[in-house]
Order: C-alpha cells, then structure tokens, then sequence
C-alpha cells in the first residue's frame, strides 16, 4: 500500500520540476520560432503580452507525463505492467500529436523528449540523483539547437574522422589492452600507455576544438590560450615568423607565447595529478604556479605597455588526432619510459634527470606521463619526479627561445628569452626552498 510521508511528496515534486524544466524549454522555443516567422501554431490574446500555442507538448504536459511515470512505479510496485501500459498509452498519444500536427519542416525533437519524460519520472524511484542528472543532459541537449546549427557549416569531414577515432580509442582498444608489465622494470603496460596516449590525445583534441569553435583572427589573447592547449612550440614558431615578418606583431605575439607556456605549464601540472595522484600533486603545484604567475606577469605588463593593436594571422592549427600520429607517440612515450626506468636504475635519479633533460628537447607530455606512472607505480620520490618535470620543462624553453631567436630574429626573441627564463628560475628557486624546509 502506498505510504503518503514526506519523502513521497517530495519525490513526486521532483517529478514535476524535472517535467517543468524541460517543458518550458519547449514552449520558450515556441516562442522563439514564433516571433521568426508566422507561419506557427500561435494565437495571441488581446490585450495580453504573453503568447499561447494550441496544442503544444509544454510545460504541463510534460510536467503531466514525468508524474505519470512516477506514479506507474508506485502504483505498480515490482510489476511491470504498470509502467509498460503508462509508457504505451504515452507513445500512443504522442504520436496521434505528431501526425495531426506535423508539417514538411518540423522534427520530431519534441516528441522524443516528450517520450523520455515519463521514463524519467520512472528512474526517479530508482535512482534519484541519476534521474536529476539525465533530465538536466535531455534540456541542455534541447537547449544546444541554436549552437549546433551555427556549428555545423564550419564542420569538416576531418573533424568528424578525428572525433569518431577518439571514440575508438577510449570505447573499443583501450579495453582490449592487456594490464600486465612487459618490461624488467615494471613500467611498461600496454593498457597504462594506452591510457597516456588517449589523454593527450583527448586535450590536443580539446584544443584543436576550441580553435575550431572560437574562430580564427581572435588576436594574441585567444591564440596563447586556445594554441597552448595544442602546442606551446607551435604558437613559439608561428608567432616568431609573424613578427620577423611584420614588426608590429611583435608585442602580441610575445603575449601569445607568454600565455601559450602558462597553459603549458598548467596542463602539465594537472596531467601530473591525474597520472601520479595528491602524492605528486602536491609538490608540482607551488613550481608550477611560480613559473604560470611570472609568465602571466610578464604578460600582463606587455599588453599594458606594448602595442597590441595590431593583429595578425592567427595560429593555424590542423586536427592534431590522428591514429597512426597517436601510435608514433605511443612509441616514443614507451621508449621514454623505458630510458627512465632504465637511466635510474642504472644510474640512480642523476639518469634520470639527463633522460628528463633530453626528452623535454621535444616534448614534456611524455616525460611527465613517464615519471608521474614512477611515482604511482613503482616508488619515484615525489621530489625526484618534480624535478625530473621541471628539468624537462627547462629544456623545453630553451629550444622555444631558440625558435624564437631564429624565427623572430634578435628584437623578438631577446626579450622572450629573458622572460621565459625568468619563469624558469622562479619554479627552480619555489622546487628548491621546497626542498630545503623539508
């Protein structure tokens, strides 16, 4: 028998609020079309400033059909007859709405959220939280049309090559790579390597996305941040050529670099506490701020004082994910784990700081996903990672202001040189007193 108490009402509530929120979605949609055309189901009142659409599936109606599948459950109990007969007669008439009031240019979007409201109301005696989070999903996809619409004609054939690859990765071969070493040094699973490569290539993707959203010719700001998700060295390189080229774009292509390294180095930071947990976390954040705050500083001061209006082409940035691409960094993240593994055990932590040293020349993804899984997996000193890290970053700058200085010529990349260097010495003075109070 069914109990009248206040959690009862409460969840019948939450039924009817879920209902509400994505019922008056629709009808606010409604509205919108209304007032693009006249050609819509609408009649206004005289006299009033508020506008009725006959026949509408809105927020009653759906607030109707979430309570209705709420109450199929409770009334039902374990049977299921209850709630496949309610979800039946919600198709039915569903359906009759669609077919008496369908037209050559109407979806059926309304009606399949319409069809998911009294399923909603069911999972919420189930699992409310769930049912709370999948209601929110359902109105932010009802919410997205006007985005959508203005994305796609910028969407491209390789776009969606690269978005459906990424999903093979993480849905189908990261779950079919074996867990178990491969190596004496217990650093080399398949399964562990895999993860790493789906991780950058998930934040290349991440950035080559928001460049692709955002637009091209959004200035230095724009280009630091959006390119620094892709390649701090890209953004070095392209704007360096662009300021040897046009002597104007020198100040804001300095600010893009400074603000493309600052996301560098924030991403290295949060790549490190993903892979190598609190443990690593904690002694790279100070480092990693000092460094992030100069270069933000240095920034700052340049857009105050230097010329910024001028603007230039913007960094052009291709789908940076690509299998065989993603494989080839797979390789080489395996041979730098290996060559760390190898260099400490051989010669202790100095081996592995040469290794880091080397690996940062190129890339500093692959040295910090290296010793992050050490300090996780095999007993790396946290201290020992922060510096192997740091010592990768170091020589990372060092081949971006020599980029500068040959792309960009004296008057660009002296400046930049002194600037990244400086956020090198302070994340190297922040390691070291770390090291001392302790």
């Amino acid at each position: 028998m069914l109990s009248l108490d206040l959690s009862t009402l409460k969840e019948a509530a939450t039924a009817v609020a879920l209902g509400l929120m994505m019922g008056l979605e629709r009808e606010r949609s409604g509205f919108e079309r209304r007032q693009e055309g006249p050609d819509q189901p609408f009649h206004r009142r005289a006299g009033d400033e508020t506008w009725e659409r006959h026949g509408s599936l809105g927020a009653r109606t759906f607030s109707l059909l979430t309570l209705l599948g709420w109450i199929s459950v409770k009334v039902g109990g374990e049977s299921l007859a209850m709630p496949i007969a309610v979800m039946a007669f919600a198709a039915l008439m569903i359906g009759l709405f669609y077919f008496e009031t369908s037209s050559s240019d109407r979806g059926l979007t309304t009606e399949i959220a319409a069809l998911s409201a009294p399923l909603l109301g069911m999972l919420l005696t189930r699992d409310a939280l769930l049912a709370v989070a999948v209601a929110v999903i359902v109105t932010l996809l009802l919410l997205s049309k006007p985005w959508i619409r203005a994305w796609i004609p910028r969407l491209q054939r390789e776009d969606l090559t690269a978005s459906i690859q990424l999903l093979i990765v993480f849905a189908i071969l990261l779950p079919m790579l074996p867990e178990h070493t491969l190596d004496p040094y217990g650093v080399l699973s398949p399964r562990k390597v895999g993860w790493m490569v789906a991780l950058i290539a998930a934040a290349d993707f991440l950035g080559y996305a928001l460049n692709r959203l955002l637009g091209a010719r959004r200035g230095a700001l724009m280009t630091g941040l959006v390119g620094g998700l892709v390649s701090s060295t890209v953004v070095t390189v392209s704007m360096s050529r662009q300021a040897r080229e046009d002597p104007s774009l020198k100040d804001p292509g300095q600010v893009a670099v400074l603000l493309a390294c600052s996301v560098m180095g924030l991403r290295v930071a949060i790549l490190a506490g993903v892979v190598g947990g609190l443990t690593l976390a904690r002694p790279l954040l100070l480092p990693m701020a000092a460094m992030v705050l100069v270069l933000l500083g240095a920034g700052g001061w340049i857009y105050r004082t230097g010329a910024m209006d001028a603007t230039g082409e913007e960094v052009a940035v291709r789908n940076p994910f690509h299998l065989k691409r993603a494989t080839a960094w797979g390789l080489a993240l395996a041979a730098v784990l290996l060559a760390s593994a190898a260099a400490r055990a051989w010669f202790g932590d100095r081996g592995l700081f040469v290794a880091a040293g080397f690996s940062g020349l190129a890339d500093v993804d692959a040295i910090t996903l290296a010793v992050s899984s050490q300090v996780r997996d095999v007993g790396l000193p946290a201290s020992s990672a922060v510096l192997a890290i740091i010592l990768a970053i170091g020589s990372n700058t060092l081949a971006k202001a020599g980029f500068a200085w040959i792309s960009g010529g004296r008057a660009f990349g002296l400046r930049l040189t002194a600037l990244l260097g400086g956020s090198l010495a302070a994340a190297l003075l922040v390691a070291w007193l770390q090291a001392w109070v302790r």
